[in-house]
Order: structure tokens, then sequence, then C-alpha cells
């Protein structure tokens, strides 16, 4: 394969779903002058969402100016921005409509430019609410975990976003303990357990070295 090729490849895989047509515009720019296969992955992680939304902006704004211009062209009968020799418009009939007003050529560009770049912004959008959710449930997790609150609790439990999770849960389980509910014990982490055995450790010397004293003062 070649240096575009497997670039092209790289991007298809990471921005699934993208046209292949913006793609291949980014892969051809990327490619030139580039002979070493190893840096082709380098290449296509340095590529970003917003790379990709630039690029496909920039070609839907070329698009819009090009189609505008010609439109305007065509509409005063112009050439390459020069009047057309012999133009022979058409005279206006009496009872024909007002013709519109000329189309704002930077408006129409905004707008290409607008229109094409929305589905990748809802798309990016989504991705990072998505995301922000992830995390959100993790966290959630974790802290009803850190108080023994059963997964199952959890199930359509909507929590707003600026709540305090610790007095929440904390909350909560004093509420399932006063309906009786039974909290089965967390098992000791590492770090508990080597605390306790510490712990036990000393009160056994403690305890040596008691009965050792009290056999010498006998």
């Amino acid at each position: 394969m070649t240096i575009f090729e497997l670039i092209l490849a790289g991007l298809q895989q990471k921005f699934s779903g993208v046209d292949t047509a913006t793609l291949t515009r980014i892969a051809t720019k990327k490619a030139e002058g580039v002979t070493d296969e190893t840096k082709v992955t380098s290449i296509v992680e340095g590529i970003s969402f917003q790379d990709v939304m630039q690029n496909y902006g920039d070609f839907r704004a070329g698009q819009a100016q090009t189609s505008a211009v010609s439109n305007y062209e065509k509409k005063h009968g112009l050439k390459d921005g020069k009047p057309i020799e012999n133009p022979k418009p058409e005279p206006p009939k009496p009872n024909d409509p007002p013709k519109p007003q000329e189309t704002d050529i930077a408006k129409m560009i905004a707008d290409g430019i607008a229109a094409g770049i929305k589905p990748f912004a809802d798309k990016l959008a989504k991705m990072e609410e998505n995301e922000a959710q992830a995390q959100r449930n993790s966290q959630i997790s974790a802290v009803a975990k850190k108080y023994g609150i059963p997964e199952f609790m959890l199930k359509d439990r909507n929590i707003p976003e600026n709540t305090d999770l610790d007095t929440y849960f904390k909350d909560m389980k004093q509420d399932m303990s006063n309906n009786g509910f039974q909290f089965s014990k967390a098992p000791e982490t590492a770090e508990q357990k080597q605390e306790k055995e510490a712990s036990e450790f000393a009160k056994m010397i403690e305890a040596d070295t008691k009965s050792i004293v009290e056999q010498q003062n006998k």
C-alpha cells in the first residue's frame, strides 16, 4: 500500500462514518512528501475531529463561493468577471413579477459552511455528552459502593447533577436501615487488613512483654 492508502485506511478506522471524500482530501494533503511508513501512525493520531470538520467546512465554503460567483455572472451576463459580447437580455414584460434582489454571497457561503458542519458538530456534542454521562455514572457507582448500596437500587434513579453524593447515599443508607434492610459487610481492603494484622501483632507483643515482666518479678 502507498503512504496515501495507509493514511486513508487509518483515518477511515479512526473516524468511522465520515464521508470518504473528506478523508481522501486530508490523506492526500498529509501524504505529500512522506516516504517513511513508520510515520503513518503518528500522522493519523495527530489528526483530530476538529481538523476533519475544518477540512469539510473549507471544502463546502469553496463550493458555495464557486456556485455563488457562477450564478452572479450568469444573472448579469458576465464571464470571468467581464461582460459577454452582445448580450441579448429578454425585455421584461409589463406583468412580469419583480426579480429578487441579488443574493448576498457572504451569506450563501456562511449558510453552506453551517449546513455542512452541523452533522459533525452534532456528533461531537453527542460523544461529549455520552462521555460526561459515563463519568457521572462511574462516580455514582463508586460512592454508592462505598456506603454498601447495592447496584439494583441505582436502576432508573435520577440523581441531580449538583447533588452531594456522600450526603445523598449516607441518608439513603440510613433510610434503608430504618426500614429493616440488612447490609452485607463490605470486604476488607488490603490496607484495612494490614492495619488489623499490625494491631493484633502489637497486642501480642504487649501481652508477651507483660508476661515476661511478671515472671521476672516473682
